[in-house]
């Protein structure tokens, strides 16, 4: 299906959510994996993940006579996964988190040296993403992984663009400060 078809079938499903349980269970269906990834990267749990995900739809289905389809179905739910990943986070300030960055690839490597260098770096990453303010690394992540835009961004969290951009630029100079070591050409330096 080409993506210009694909837009206007998930335009159609969206448009019938309030009413038609199919139509709901369909758009369910094509974004429960994305909607899943941003809640993992935010909550760093994955069973957590699983449940707050399923939470957004079920809350979704719940409050689908509210939807008003100003935005797309997904931004809606996203939206809502969000905010119930953020509201994980801010209960769960001592948690136990498991690395899941499994987005930073790891290049062809020549050499086992290679291999845990590029191992390390990611496990650096990930730590130093762990480590920002929860509204730091939520814009991050967003931003980086997920490619919103800094407009997007606002209205899923409920803030200024201005304040989306401060936040960004807050993380990014925390993540070069924390991963300094590996910044002269891609090797840590010791």
């Amino acid at each position: 299906m080409s993506k210009i078809n694909e837009k206007g079938t998930m335009d159609r499903l969206s448009e019938n959510i309030i009413t038609d349980d199919q139509a709901f269970g369909k758009l369910v269906e094509k974004y429960k994996e994305r909607i899943y990834s941003v809640v993992l990267r935010i909550a760093k749990n994955n069973e957590e993940a699983k449940d707050l995900a399923q939470e957004a739809f079920v809350k979704a289905y719940r409050n689908r006579n509210s939807f008003r389809g100003e935005a797309g179905f997904y931004t809606w739910v996203y939206r809502i996964a969000v905010n119930l990943a953020l509201n994980y986070i801010n209960r769960n300030k001592e948690r136990h988190s498991e690395s899941i960055d499994d987005s930073t690839p790891i290049a062809a490597s020549h050499t086992p040296t290679d291999l845990i260098e590029q191992s390390e770096l990611g496990e650096a990453i990930s730590a130093a993403i762990d480590q920002l303010p929860p509204r730091q690394r939520t814009v991050f992540i967003l931003r980086h992984y997920e490619n919103k835009a800094h407009a997007e961004i606002a209205e899923i969290l409920s803030i200024t663009e201005g304040a989306v951009k401060a936040n960004y630029h807050q993380a990014v100079l925390k993540l070069k400060t924390a991963l300094g070591l590996y910044m002269t050409e891609g090797r840590r330096v010791s």
